[in-house]
C-alpha cells in the first residue's frame, strides 16, 4: 500500500481522496501490505488506475520500491546466499507479509525452480495490478541482488491477458502466460545458482531466529457458494452473536419456511448445520490471526458456550488445537 501511494505522489498524484473514500488508516502510507477484502482491494486498484492514468501500475510502482520496504522479511531474503535460498526464504516467509498468501517453491529435476504464490479459492488472486506489482518487483529486486541482467524461463499471472503485452514482456524479457490460476515465476538453473552480492550468512541466521517458525498455513478457503447459500452464511455470521445459531431463526431472516430453507440447502448439497460449521471455520481462521483476541474471546465470537467444545471443532478441522496452529505448530 504505502510503495503504491508513494508513486501516486512522485507522478504528480494526490491519493488523499482515495485514502479517505476506502476508509484506510491514517498511517496507510507507511505501509508496504494493507489487509483488506478483496472486493475493496480492486476497487481501489482500479481507481488508482484511473487517478493515474497508468494502465501498468503495478509494474511501475514495483520498479520504484525503495530498499527495506517490506522489513524482516525482505533482509532474510536479501542474506541468503544465492537467488534459489533467496526464493525458498520468499515462500517460507511470505505468510508473515499477508497471512492469505500461499507461496510455495519447488526444485525440477533440470535444476530449474518454480516459485508460486496466490490464494486458495480466489482465481484472480488480488488482481492484475497487485499481481503484475509481485512478480514485476520480485524479478526486478532478484536483479538488483545479483547485479546482473538476468531473464526468468517463465512468468504464469493469475488474471486474464492485458490487451498490450509490451511493457511486460520489456520488464521480463519473456511474454508472460496469464489466467494461471496463481502468480509463478520459473527461473533456469543457471540463474538460480547465482550468487547475492552481498549475502550474510550470520545475519541470516539472526534474521531467521528473529522471524521465528512460520505461521500455520491457513487451510484452503472454501469454494465461492452460490447466493443463496452465501445469504444464509450471512444470517449465520449476524447469528453468532448471540450464541449457536437456530435454524428457525435463519430461516426468519431470509424470509424464507423452515422447510424451504432446508430443502434449497439440500439443492445445493449441503445443509444448516454444514454451513454453520463452514461459517465457524473461516472466521476461527480469521479471529486467530488477531493477537489481541484471546483464544476464549475467539470461542466466544463463534458462538461456542464452551472453550472445550471450540478445541474439539478446531482439530477436526486442522488436526491442531487453536493455540498451537496459533503458535504455527505441527500437532496438537
Amino acid at each position: 500500500m504505502g510503495p503504491l501511494l508513494a508513486y501516486l505522489r512522485a507522478t504528480g498524484h494526490d491519493p488523499s481522496p482515495l485514502v479517505e473514500r476506502f476508509g484506510f488508516p491514517a498511517n496507510a502510507a507507511f505501509l508496504p501490505e494493507l489487509s483488506l477484502p478483496l472486493a475493496t482491494l480492486h476497487a481501489f486498484l482500479d481507481a488508482a488506475e484511473t487517478l493515474s492514468g497508468d494502465a501498468f501500475l503495478g509494474l511501475h510502482v514495483a520498479q520504484r520500491v525503495p530498499r527495506g520496504t517490506y522489513g524482516l522479511v525482505e533482509y532474510i531474503a536479501r542474506a541468503s546466499p544465492t537467488v534459489r535460498d533467496t526464493f525458498r526464504a520468499l515462500a517460507r516467509y511470505m505468510a508473515l507479509l499477508e497471512p492469505a498468501w500461499l507461496a510455495s517453491f519447488h526444485d525440477a529435476a533440470d535444476g530449474s525452480g518454480t516459485f508460486a504464490y496466490g490464494i486458495p479459492g480466489e482465481p484472480l488472486a488480488y488482481g492484475r495490478h497487485a499481481s503484475e506489482y509481485g512478480l514485476a518487483l520480485f524479478v526486478h529486486v532478484g536483479r538488483q541482488l545479483t547485479e546482473r541482467p538476468w531473464r526468468p524461463r517463465a512468468i504464469v499471472f493469475a488474471h486474464p491477458a492485458p490487451a498490450d503485452l509490451r511493457p511486460l514482456v520489456e520488464h521480463f524479457g519473456v511474454t508472460p502466460e496469464f489466467g494461471g490460476g496463481r502468480n509463478a515465476l520459473t527461473l533456469d538453473a543457471a540463474t538460480l545458482e547465482l550468487p547475492v552480492v552481498g549475502a550474510d550468512p550470520v545475519l541470516l541466521s539472526v534474521l531467521e531466529r528473529a522471524a521465528g517458525a512460520p505461521p500455520a498455513a491457513t487451510p484452503p478457503a472454501s469454494p465461492p457458494a452460490p447466493d443463496f447459500v452465501q445469504r444464509v452464511r450471512e444470517v449465520i455470521r449476524a447469528a453468532l452473536r448471540e450464541g449457536t445459531p437456530q435454524v428457525g431463526d435463519v430461516a426468519k431472516g431470509l424470509h424464507v419456511s423452515l422447510r424451504t430453507l432446508q430443502r434449497r440447502l439440500t439443492e445445493h448439497g449441503t445443509s444448516f448445520q454444514d454451513e454453520v460449521d463452514t461459517v465457524r471455520r473461516e472466521l476461527a481462521f480469521q479471529y486467530l490471526k488477531d493477537a489481541h483476541l484471546g483464544v476464549s474471546q475467539v470461542a466466544f465470537l463463534l458462538g461456542y458456550s464452551e472453550l472445550s467444545t471450540f478445541d474439539r471443532a478446531f482439530k477436526r478441522w486442522t488436526g491442531m488445537t487453536p493455540r498451537v496452529w496459533r503458535e504455527g505448530g505441527e500437532g496438537g
